[in-house]
């Protein structure tokens, strides 16, 4: 019985470099370390998460509420 590293090798042994080479770069994206993928993370947020004021500083998130629990069957 052939380990599972040699099974891995044979498998890749007659790849094209293409192929190897898009390989490699998904083995190298899925086995980053933990830290690695949290700035990854952080980088690709957009908008409000990455600190931009989407909204106007005196706009009011709650005077819609009333009309939104009436929409969901609310007593409001």
């Amino acid at each position: 019985m052939l380990t599972l590293q040699e099974r891995v090798v044979q498998k890749v042994n007659g790849l094209s470099e293409d192929n190897l080479q898009f390989l490699l770069e998904m083995i190298e994206r899925f086995m980053q370390p933990a830290v690695m993928e949290d700035k990854i993370a952080a980088s690709r947020r957009i908008g409000i998460a990455k600190g931009q004021n989407l909204y106007d500083d005196e706009y009011d998130f709650d005077e819609m509420n009333p009309e939104i629990e009436k929409m969901f069957g609310g007593m409001g």
